[in-house]
């Protein structure tokens, strides 16, 4: 029977979804009181989550203390240095991670509060997502498949929970230009991917100094804008896509490495395949040999 769509009454559709994520050196750690760590920033977000002692943690210059079950969310970018105090051992769980999820990136950089005490909406929202994930970590069949699901449900769990209570709170807020201006870029850049897509042409990372013309900004000013709201520039923003997609693709076992390097707007394979391995560390025959033997 063929489908007809003046029979159907009723209809309820989830959302096309199509992002990826990157968990990072998730780890529980019991640490003596003279144990400290310098100060350093990376590219990554942060949850860190006291479980027993006192930790003091700087972040951007600025003093807190955690008292177990007070938790940090920081930023990439953001530069900070922890030690023991009080002179007794210390137990933390720390988790680094990273998403394309632009909606997602957005309400955590624009988030200005790094420090969640026991109790506070934050904590309470993603402390059992984080109990479930100090449990997996702890698991010695972790490198299991049925483990790795659970841990998969485990972190959507704790990204909703983030996500939520982000949003609840930044549901009164009125969005500032810059944060218009930044959304607005980020979609001009998903357009110029997609249409490299469509009719296999480079895709122009000097385009950006035509989306900062359409959007009235400078070059210089738009970085500043977008890197503000996303955590990375426009730039490293592009390439993300651009890996998504080549991942996206190279899971197509009807493709072939040459026909996706074309499609991606490459001049040669060899230059697709120098590329991919920079951002990946290895080459699209390898990552497509994980999948398909």
């Amino acid at each position: 029977m063929e489908f007809a769509p003046h029979l159907m009454r009723k209809e309820y559709m989830l959302p096309d979804i199509d992002s990826t994520f990157r968990v990072f050196a998730a780890h529980w750690r019991t640490v003596t009181g003279e144990w400290s760590y310098p100060l350093h920033r990376h590219p990554l977000f942060e949850v860190n989550l006291v479980l027993s002692g006192t930790q003091e943690m700087s972040v951007n210059g600025r003093q807190y203390t955690q008292q177990p079950g007070d938790l940090m969310l920081l930023n990439p970018g953001d530069r900070h240095e922890s030690r023991v105090v009080g002179g007794g051992e210390m137990t933390y769980y720390c988790l680094h991670f990273d998403v394309d999820e632009r909606a997602f990136r957005e309400l955590l950089c624009q988030n200005r509060t790094c420090f969640h005490e026991a109790g506070s909406p934050l904590a309470a929202a993603i402390r059992p997502a984080l109990d479930r994930l100090l449990a997996l970590t702890s698991d010695e069949t972790a490198a299991r498949v049925d483990s790795r699901m659970r841990i998969l449900s485990a972190l959507f769990e704790l990204f909703a929970g983030i996500s939520g209570t982000l949003s609840e709170q930044e549901s009164g807020a009125a969005h500032t230009r810059h944060a218009l201006t930044a959304s607005h870029i980020a979609a001009l850049l998903e357009r110029e991917v997609e249409r490299t897509l469509d009719d296999g042409g480079p895709v122009h990372m000097a385009g950006i100094a035509s989306i900062a013309a359409k959007v009235g900004y400078s070059t210089s000013a738009i970085n500043r804008i977008f890197t503000q709201a996303y955590g990375l520039s426009p730039r490293q923003y592009m390439s993300a896509l651009m890996l998504k997609k080549s991942k996206l693709l190279l899971m197509d076992p009807e493709l072939s490495i040459e026909a996706i390097s074309s499609r991606l707007g490459y001049h040669n394979i060899a230059h697709f395949s120098r590329q991919f391995k920079r951002w990946t560390g290895e080459s699209p025959s390898r990552f497509r040999s994980r999948y398909y033997k």
